[in-house]
């Protein structure tokens, strides 16, 4: 849809797809910070590194890693790139505390080498690196051993056997550091641990068709010969991460003066997934998610859980019971994305977002992406995106059927099932 490479919308769901790309991270700032900390990567593996014999090496974890990256609400905020330092070592040679200070020590040589403002900051598992060069964005570098086996003992002792066994969801396991725990400065086996590229690839099955799909008309649309897997997951973006972004972009400008009681992004994330069924539009996976996202939400001992789906103990919202708040926060959240969507997607007219829908993605943002994909001349009915009546009501069975399946079927969405 394109006429002298300007992009022309003609659909809703034409409309939400530019809204989403202009909240991702430009594709020349992804570039820069992939180039910075794989700079800092090389000069933690230099030979005269301390941690040269431990090979070193820098990864993206979080939204840089699932391709959900959002765009700051302003110009003075900046992207947060969350970075997983990995040595190969074990909790026989550090504590915590050695680990963490032994990573901070190089990444402040690092720092100084670079004439960098500031040095960097430690956090409670993360050394801070702030850019002061208008990068708008920062590093949070989080010292990590390689975990594994203790992972998946810990999994089979909670019941899960048939994750533990799961090498795709459990080899990467790490061991990190987090400095208010007692045994912070002990020789122990008994470090937090994480498991953000075991996530990453449960996050990645979830949309496994749609994501090989985009990648083979990539590779047709850009003319070049290159199988699937050659092709990297950030050069395209599948229904599931835009709807996400989407969410994060609503949520964002919800909570814009309440930022303590905020979702926070892995909840949204993880519930859209679950509820996400390769649907290959925007506006049908937005239906399917808002639908059916809370019905993920699990109760134990009368407890809201939202469990990590690659370490089923774990329950992203633990902070909901020690402050109802914001659980409270994320229903109320919901209850108006699932307003807000479906007034834009049960109009005929894609061109005329709705004032709520407006505000809550940011209506200068929504403004400037409408001007720029919308002449005139196209401006008009198309007919909505989410019917009305009877197909709404097929979509919702559709989507209480899907959510059925999962849950009985257990291995995709959930694949937890104790053994």
């Amino acid at each position: 849809m394109a006429t002298n490479d300007r992009k022309i919308a003609q659909t809703h769901d034409d409309v939400l797809d530019e809204i989403a790309d202009a909240l991702d991270i430009p594709p020349s700032k992804f570039e820069e910070a992939k180039r910075r900390y794989e700079a800092i990567g090389d000069w933690l593996d230099r030979d005269e590194s301390s941690l040269a014999a431990y090979d070193p090496a820098i990864s993206p974890q979080g939204s840089f890693l699932l391709g959900t990256v959002t765009r700051p609400l302003t110009e003075t905020e900046e992207y947060d790139v969350d970075l997983v330092c990995l040595l190969k070592a074990s909790k026989t040679e550090f504590t915590q505390k050695s680990l963490k200070e032994a990573v901070g020590h190089e990444v402040g040589l690092y720092a100084r080498a670079q004439n960098m403002k500031n040095p960097p900051e430690e956090g409670r598992r993360c050394w801070t690196l702030h850019y002061a060069d208008g990068a708008q964005f920062h590093m949070d570098i989080l010292p990590a051993l390689p975990d594994a086996s203790r992972y998946q003992v810990v999994l089979k002792a909670h019941g899960y056997g048939t994750l533990a066994s799961d090498p795709a969801l459990t080899s990467q396991a790490i061991a990190i550091t987090d400095r208010t725990l007692p045994q912070y400065t002990q020789v122990t086996d008994d470090w937090p641990q994480s498991n953000p590229m075991g996530y990453a690839a449960w996050f990645r099955g979830r949309m496994t068709v749609q994501l090989t799909e985009r990648k083979m008309a990539f590779a047709k649309r850009e003319r070049i010969k290159a199988s699937v897997d050659e092709i990297p997951d950030y050069k395209v973006k599948t229904p599931l991460q835009r709807a996400i972004q989407l969410l994060k972009r609503h949520r964002d400008c919800m909570f814009a003066d309440d930022g303590e009681h905020k979702p926070i992004s892995i909840i949204i994330t993880t519930l859209a997934a679950h509820a996400y069924n390769e649907e290959a539009t925007i506006s049908e996976t937005l239906q399917s998610i808002l639908t059916g996202m809370a019905a993920f939400i699990e109760y134990r001992g009368g407890e809201a859980w939202v469990a990590n789906p690659v370490n089923p103990a774990e329950n992203f919202a633990d902070k909901w019971a020690e402050a109802p708040v914001k659980r409270e926060s994320f229903q109320r959240w919901l209850e108006q994305a699932r307003r807000d969507f479906a007034l834009y997607l049960r109009v005929s007219r894609f061109d005329a977002m709705p004032d709520e829908l407006k505000e809550h993605l940011g209506a200068d943002l929504v403004e400037r992406t409408l001007a720029a994909v919308i002449p005139p001349a196209v401006a008009g009915p198309a007919g909505p995106a989410i019917v009305k009546g009877a197909a709404t009501d097929d979509s919702d069975g559709r989507v209480a059927a899907a959510i059925s399946d999962i849950q009985r079927r257990g291995s995709q969405s959930k694949p937890w099932a104790k053994s």
